[in-house]
């Protein structure tokens, strides 16, 4: 019989359920009242007829502008409990004052008006016991004290018809009484199912939260992933296309990223992504920019309401700036730096796809033409795409046995004075493009996935031309990064040299430092697959790239190129001669072959001497030279002198 305080959402249905049916109750109580009172004004007395009517009128109609008001106004759940409570607590002295009422009229009258007590005190009952149904406590308090004091009263007539009556009633209401409370289990059982079916919907409402949160949030860095990235971009075309406004799609790639995770693992690098977040994020908290990992080590910015290019230059050398401290993790640290190409909606595209890809290209040409710099797409960047297009579809149309050809760089062994090898150099006359850069062709290769045929068909011109040549010179060849993906391409062109007849131990393989880090654990099976034939390897352009001991003592190499940037200043830049000096005593320790690339001038080439170089490279002894001079040159050499004992790359 109580109201329970944590049955906070049944009261609240009971509540709303009462105060839509407790103002019928009391206008059908009051109609039926009236009807009472009119056919027994002139016999009943007054206070009877007039004084009982007036008051019920007045409580009735206080009663239901409570409930009425109380629908619009928001109550706590304590409040709803204590209107509960009350009218419970009403229900007893109303019940019996209506019941003493009703019975009071039995005196008078003739058996008509008997009849009409009788039915007026059992459907005001019925009707009131409806209407408190949701409220149990209530609903058996009225209905059992109006049935107890009516079966009492009739059965003191001692009449059959009465004593009939007051028994049938004294029946029919624990029935009833049984319907109601059933009628009120329903209810209930009905809120709970709501609320349950309320809490179900909320968690999976939450769980789809979760997991759209999950989706589009990377999970190492926590902020926003690709999915996330783009989809905000697709937002941004549509309102500022309809608006006419601007926005700035950026992409950020870290500089030297790639070794952190060869050389000190995966944890470190983990540890340099979580701390490009936090300080991207520290930079941009104040500004309308969304930051975004969108794989790897790119990033992305999404500047929402940028100002002209200027500012938003400033804004993207801030985002470079954050990386002048180094990075710090457990194993060591690392100096790195960044690179951003931006592309403006709707200056530079205006669909997300192109301005993505636009963006893409301007920071590829930034990799290649202003590392550790931001640049927007320009109309320039927009005829190199065109130009690029128009190489990559010449590349694919082309005749390559007929139009590839191949030149040849000696390489002077000071020592002997004499050429010891000749390097392998790609050359493209396009019919309709003219002379072809070998950095343009052989990247374009590479994007249209032509570098194995184009490799191998160059392979195999170098190798016919080699087996001519005299003595054991030795024939450099160059990979790409495409061919120390795995072990096939290679098996591929060592399988080519054996059929041509050319000796393994006069073959060198030169690879890039970049071409070896970009998948270090792939690079040094192939490595070992290439000295397993026979054939030698040299590290190309040494000194652009990472040039870190923790990986050339691990590779299985036998010559070191030094790159040409540290022999152009060589005479005028002592660093540089200290630089020099310092990798021809690495290789002297690790017992390999160090060629010192880019020698023009008399000066570069009596210093590389003093410094104890041996064998040089560059337009100071030789320029390329066709296939044809090469022969002709190499012949002229060996009818002038005996060839020496060893060559380059040899293990001895």
């Amino acid at each position: 019989m109580q109201i329970k305080d944590d049955e906070r959402e049944l009261n609240r249905a009971r509540y709303r359920a009462l105060s839509q049916q407790l103002p019928l109750m009391y206008g059908i109580i009051t109609i039926n009242t009236l009807a009472v009172a009119y056919t027994h004004i002139e016999i009943a007395p007054l206070f009877l007829t007039l004084l009982a009517p007036v008051l019920l009128l007045v409580f009735a109609l206080a009663r239901t502008v409570k409930y009425v008001v109380g629908r619009q106004r928001l109550l706590s759940d304590e409040q709803i409990a204590k209107s509960l409570r009350n009218t419970i607590k009403l229900v007893i002295p109303l019940s019996a004052i209506f019941t003493l009422w009703g019975l009071s009229f039995y005196q008078y009258g003739d058996a008509h008006q008997h009849a009409q007590i009788v039915f007026f005190i059992g459907v005001t009952t019925i009707v009131s016991a409806f209407c408190l149904m949701h409220l149990r406590q209530a609903a058996m308090l009225h209905l059992f004290i109006v049935s107890i004091a009516t079966c009492t009263f009739l059965l003191t007539f001692g009449e059959p018809v009465l004593t009939a009556i007051a028994l049938n009633l004294g029946v029919v209401t624990p029935v009833f009484a049984t319907l109601l409370l059933q009628s009120e289990k329903d209810f209930a059982r009905m809120i709970l199912q709501k609320r349950q079916q309320r809490q179900q919907h909320s968690k999976l409402r939450a769980l789809n939260e979760e997991n759209k949160r999950l989706a589009n949030t990377d999970s190492l860095t926590g902020l926003a992933n690709r999915r996330q990235f783009l989809a905000e971009i697709d937002e941004c075309v549509s309102r500022h296309g309809k608006l006419g406004s601007e926005f700035v799609v950026a992409l950020l790639d870290l500089d030297g990223f790639k070794p952190i995770n060869d050389v000190f693992g995966h944890p470190a690098g983990d540890q340099v992504l979580v701390d490009t977040a936090a300080r991207l994020q520290k930079r941009f908290s104040h500004l309308p920019v969304l930051i975004a990992r969108l794989g790897g080590d790119e990033f992305g910015l999404l500047f929402r309401d940028p100002g002209n290019d200027e500012e938003v230059m400033t804004l993207a050398r801030s985002a470079c700036d954050a990386f002048r401290d180094a990075f710090r993790f457990e194993e060591g640290a690392a100096n790195l730096s960044a690179t951003i190409g931006m592309a403006r909606f709707p200056a530079a595209a205006n669909s997300r796809s192109l301005l993505f890809d636009r963006a893409d290209y301007a920071l590829y040409y930034a990799k290649q033409n202003a590392k550790s710099e931001p640049v927007f797409f320009s109309h320039d960047h927009e005829r190199l795409i065109f130009a690029n297009s128009a190489l990559e579809q010449a590349l694919r149309h082309a005749d390559l046995e007929k139009e590839m050809t191949v030149e040849f760089q000696p390489v002077l062994d000071l020592e002997y004075g004499s050429t010891k090898g000749l390097e392998a150099l790609a050359r493209w006359y396009c019919p309709t493009l003219g002379r072809i850069r070998p950095d343009l062709f052989i990247k374009a290769a590479e994007n249209i996935g032509m570098m194995g045929r184009l490799t191998e068909v160059l392979f195999t011109k170098a190798l016919k031309e080699a087996r001519n040549w005299p003595g054991d010179l030795t024939l450099s060849f160059n990979l790409s990064a495409t061919s120390l993906s795995s072990e096939a391409p290679v098996r591929r062109l060592l399988s080519i040299a054996e059929r041509s007849g050319f000796p393994m131990t006069r073959l060198i393989f030169e690879i890039t430092e970049s071409a070896v880090m970009n998948d270090f654990e792939s690079a040094m099976e192939v490595l070992n697959l290439i000295r397993e034939s026979g054939a030698h390897v040299a590290i190309d352009d040494f000194g652009t790239g990472f040039s870190s001991l923790a990986y050339v003592h691990r590779l299985p190499i036998d010559i070191l190129k030094v790159d040409r940037s540290f022999i152009r200043d060589l005479t005028r830049n002592e660093r540089s001669a200290n630089v020099l000096r310092s990798i021809l005593g690495l290789c002297e320790n690790l017992k390999i072959a160090c060629i010192v690339e880019g020698v023009e001038t008399q000066e570069q080439f009596d210093l590389v001497c003093d410094l104890g170089g041996r064998f040089i490279q560059g337009y100071y002894y030789s320029k390329p030279l066709s296939a044809g001079d090469a022969h002709m040159v190499l012949q002229i050499e060996s009818d002038m002198q005996e060839p020496p004992l060893h060559a380059i790359g040899d293990r001895a």
